[in-house]
């Protein structure tokens, strides 16, 4: 438990952006949840990218907490 807390307290800031990143993928992919049925063309580019980014930044959250840099 003490080498997460201080894996957090010491990369906060880069885990922060990456978790806003993640949240934006999120939305991304509930948009194109909500707008299917209006926009087949939309929904399925904002779905694409929504669903890239939240890989992208699951993978970075993943690295930066196991290996993460020296501060």
């Amino acid at each position: 438990m003490k080498f997460i807390q201080r894996s957090i307290e010491i990369k906060w800031p880069i885990l922060l952006f990456e978790v806003i990143f993640l949240v934006g993928g999120l939305m991304l992919i509930a948009t194109g949840m909500k707008i299917r049925k209006q926009s087949r063309t939309s929904a399925f580019i904002s779905l694409t990218i929504g669903i890239i980014i939240t890989l992208v930044a699951l993978y970075l959250l993943f690295w930066t907490f196991l290996v993460g840099y020296n501060s």
